[in-house]
């Protein structure tokens, strides 16, 4: 008989052939449901979401099976998860016709299912994501059923168990609602060509192109990181991805030429976490906007131009700064890469982004269309290049890749989609948002304050695609009925959701970053507060000033946007204490990057004026220092 290793061996083999199968055909199916448009919307979510479950499974039972000793209520509960998952997905299948007559009365059957699912959604969840989401799904589940008891305004009739399992279940407002309606076109799509893109070879394209753009400046390194992470933020929308993926090679680079390493953990974190921003693939919170706002996904990435540009501009002055300050050497031209030969070697991948920006902005198709043709683009340009064919072997394994790379926003969707549910159901999303317009006293900048710190809490424990959700229900309207602009509102909420896995204590691109460079975790978190300080600003400045997000004539653009980047120098010459060093020269300068990045016109001519009074005055000193020193 086989013994214990070779048993463990096998079941490893077994599960990796299982997860290749299924991850293929999951990326197969949506790349044929968005070619042919004859899938309808809610069987693609419902494979989506049942192909995620088991896939999550699968990758958790993996991962077991790698220890000596793997439990057998493990394995049961991984085997029944997923033989639940392909039953309701199969029956959901089979009656979507006629889902609607179901709905106002299920039967003993799809009560079991919708219980079953349920469950099984919320502990796959728990097990990719942590407890923090689960919880306040549970939490909302509670509500639904005991609402009737609570206090004053909070209270609603009730519902009972048949009626809330149908309802999360069948209808197209619960666990199948518009957030794994977006995951499962869009998200999907773009991390399918991601994948392909990011095994053409665009790695190493965005690797060595920056270092040949950056390498011979001072703080070369740190610059590279920056401009790296931008670059993989237009095919990657994850934070924590963009730092495991970039930090590996930018950290240790960073250490090398004298940056301590919280610092080189906390640029690779900051800039990690401005690829959520950073057009035109941006994070998965990005899709699902468009989708609440209604309006083109193109109008979302345009509006994300200057805030990205100005997020990734603060960093790049920050860590010029720090390297001027510490007097950093550069590489020479002998030990970096020509950016001649970087392009001559990754010409179809900068062709393929170019086709993308193009068809996305130019030519205005939907999302999903531009990156199902692209991904075709970038397979076909990877054939006429020396180094990066993709050949059927790693046509596969992108595919098996994104799938895989999908399942976690997947199950946050899905989860997402329980909360909403009860939201919508029990009338509470409108009854919080007009707590929090009472909380705040009917002052905009206080409930701003307000939902800000709302999404730092919620960030402990969600990825953005769930802050933003939540947000969106709960803060977001609140926003508007106190005359802020839809896209104002909903930018709002989706960065501090963004810059929530910077902040401490629980900031999760921080933690990777810190232990890329092994550095102190909290030590890191707060470098990083303190280099992104300027991103927690600019928020408040789509909604006083809707021209940073392309709302508005070109001279109101152009105003705010200069004033904005000025705004940002200011606040990271404060910060750093450079050039104009000093406790009165910072705080003067802090003073005027908040005059600058309010967009009245007095405060920016007080803003300016300030900020070139205390650099002619610290230029001044310096001179008169110089002197003195000669003379002595």
């Amino acid at each position: 008989m086989p013994g214990p290793s070779n048993f463990a061996e096998n079941e490893k083999k077994a599960l990796q052939w299982l997860l290749l199968f299924i991850g293929v055909a999951m990326s197969c199916f949506h790349l044929y449901a968005t070619t042919t448009g004859t899938v309808s919307l809610m069987i693609q979510r419902e494979v989506h979401l049942g192909l995620a479950i088991v896939i999550a499974a699968l990758v958790g039972w993996s991962k077991q099976s790698e220890k000596e000793k793997t439990g057998w209520v493990m394995r049961l509960s991984s085997v029944a998860i997923i033989i639940i998952a392909a039953v309701a997905t199969i029956y959901l299948i089979s009656i979507d016709e006629d889902i609607v007559f179901h709905l106002g009365e299920p039967t003993r059957l799809e009560i079991i299912l919708a219980t079953l699912l349920v469950l099984s959604l919320l502990e796959m969840t728990r097990r990719v994501m942590g407890w923090t989401m689960p919880i306040i799904a549970i939490i909302a589940i509670l509500y639904a059923f005991f609402g009737k008891l609570m206090p004053g305004g909070l209270a609603h009739r009730g519902y009972g168990f048949e009626r809330l399992a149908s309802y999360l279940f069948l209808s197209d407002d619960g666990v199948y609602g518009v957030p794994i309606g977006v995951s499962s076109t869009v998200v999907i799509m773009f991390i399918i060509f991601g994948s392909f893109l990011q095994n053409s070879g665009a790695g190493k394209v965005f690797k060595d192109g920056a270092f040949a753009l950056f390498g011979r400046v001072r703080g070369g390194p740190a610059k590279i990181a920056v401009f790296t992470s931008a670059l993989f933020g237009t095919i990657n929308g994850s934070a924590i991805a963009n730092v495991v993926t970039t930090g590996t090679f930018t950290i240790p680079l960073m250490k090398s030429v004298g940056y301590e390493p919280h610092f080189a953990g906390a640029v690779e974190a900051v800039a990690s976490t401005g690829g959520q921003i950073m057009p035109p693939i941006m994070g998965a919170a990005a899709f699902i906007m468009a989708q609440v706002l209604g309006i083109p996904y193109s109008d979302v990435a345009i509006a994300a131009i200057i805030p990205a540009a100005l997020y990734f501009y603060m960093c790049f002055v920050v860590v010029h700064l720090q390297a001027v300050k510490s007097g950093m050497r550069a590489y020479s031209a002998s030990e970096l890469p020509r950016f001649r030969d970087v392009m001559a070697e990754g010409w179809h991948v900068i062709i393929t982004l170019a086709a993308l920006f193009y068809m996305l902005l130019g030519m205005k198709l939907t999302p999903n269309k531009t990156a199902l043709y692209c991904c075709g683009v970038s397979v076909l340009l990877s054939w006429f290049s020396k180094n990066d064919k993709m050949t059927l072997k790693v046509i596969i394994r992108t595919l098996k890749e994104a799938a895989e790379d999908v399942v976690s926003v997947a199950l946050a969707c899905g989860t997402a989609g329980i909360i909403i549910g009860v939201l919508g159901l029990t009338g509470l999303g409108l009854k919080l948002s007009s707590l929090l317009v009472l909380w705040s006293g009917g002052n905009l900048i206080i409930l701003m304050v307000l939902t800000m710190i709302t999404g730092f809490v919620l960030g402990m424990g969600l990825p953005t695609t769930g802050v933003y959700i939540i947000l969106s229900v709960l803060a977001a309207p609140a926003l508007v009925n106190m005359g802020v602009g839809p896209l104002s509102a909903h930018f709002f909420v989706f960065y501090y959701g963004v810059l929530a896995a910077i902040t401490p204590p629980v900031a999760l691109a921080s933690y990777a970053g810190a232990g890329i460079a092994g550095a102190n975790y909290m030590k890191t978190g707060w470098e990083a507060v303190k280099l992104g300080s300027a991103g927690f600003l600019v928020p408040f400045i789509f909604v006083f000033a809707p021209a940073i997000l392309m709302q508005g004539s070109a001279s109101e653009i152009a105003h705010v946007t200069f004033t904005a980047f000025l705004g940002v120098t200011a606040l990271s010459m404060s910060l750093q204490g450079y050039p104009a060093k000093g406790l009165l020269s910072r705080v003067l300068l802090g003073i005027s990057a908040l005059l600058l990045l309010d967009p009245g016109l007095m405060t920016d001519i007080a803003g300016a004026v300030l900020v070139a009074g205390v650099l002619i005055a610290d230029r001044v000193l310096k001179k008169r220092e110089a002197k003195v020193t000669v003379e002595e």
